[in-house]
């Protein structure tokens, strides 16, 4: 008999996760039983030792979320070429005596767009924050024929760290004052925490697309702010994360699930 695969998803807060609930549905696809838990460290200072302990307990894979994927991609001593270029990580694997990092964010939102027929050729981007899955997202848009990609986020040395980073590609800058974009997309845990939103509301026009990546069955607090602000269309993360949590599976088990009825069984 084979051996029950442990997975996991690490991050804080991570009570809200469905996480669980998707991988063990793509398992059920597969025709394999897996165990997946939730692992919260109370700070970043614990990180190194919680995801320590998993793995040393025979753990295989482990999923990354706020606020642990840059610590995520110093932890592991192997790297995929999509954690490389954002510097952070999403998801984890144990192989051959080495923690190896990959990066599947910015691939899962871009196929969650294209889900949803978004084109973004020659349009205008602003993500909102510069964190690593900011990071991840503008690594992805990068590679898109994109006009522009303006990042904005209260922390400016987190934004100029990203525009360094990124500094081969000539369309990525700061925001300026009173611009307005095709496509809005929040990497912040605004709606997480229920927040007062301080964006400015010139960002959008009446066409323009909101995308939030935090996920909720009810509009997140940054949908509604953004449809009061007229916006054409909002959307949250959960396209993303079933996508983003496809490709990670494919990773740890070599198994490409079907995503098509995911949102229905999860309730969305």
């Amino acid at each position: 008999m084979d051996e029950i695969k442990k997975f996991t998803v690490i991050g804080n807060p991570i009570g809200h996760s469905l996480s669980p609930m998707i991988h063990k549905e793509f398992a059920k696809q597969q025709g394999i039983n897996i165990q997946y838990k939730m692992i919260e460290p109370e700070s970043e200072g614990h990180f190194e030792t919680h995801t320590q302990s998993f793995f040393s307990k025979k753990g295989y894979g482990a999923n990354i979320t706020i606020p642990f994927k840059e610590l995520a991609f110093d932890f592991a001593n192997d790297h995929d070429s999509s954690a490389i270029e954002c510097q952070c990580a999403n998801t984890l694997i144990s192989e051959n005596g080495k923690i190896k990092a990959y990066n599947t964010d910015g691939e899962g939102f871009i196929k969650d767009l294209r889900n949803k027929n978004i084109n973004l050729i020659d349009k205008k981007v602003l993500v909102l924050g510069a964190g690593g899955s900011a990071s991840s997202i503008i690594n992805s848009l990068s590679k898109i024929d994109i006009s522009q990609i303006d990042i904005l986020s209260r922390t400016q040395q987190r934004v100029d760290r990203l525009i360094d980073k990124y500094k081969a590609s000539s369309n990525i800058s700061i925001y300026k004052e009173n611009s307005e974009y095709d496509l809005i997309v929040n990497t912040t845990p605004v709606s997480m925490n229920n927040n007062e939103i301080k964006f400015p509301s010139s960002i959008f026009n009446n066409s323009s697309i909101s995308y939030d990546l935090f996920y909720s069955k009810t509009t997140t607090s940054f949908q509604n702010w953004s449809e009061n602000n007229n916006v054409a269309k909002s959307y949250n993360g959960i396209g993303m994360l079933i996508e983003q949590a496809a490709l990670s599976y494919n990773i740890w088990n070599n198994y490409e699930p079907n995503t098509n009825t995911l949102e229905k069984i999860l309730g969305f």
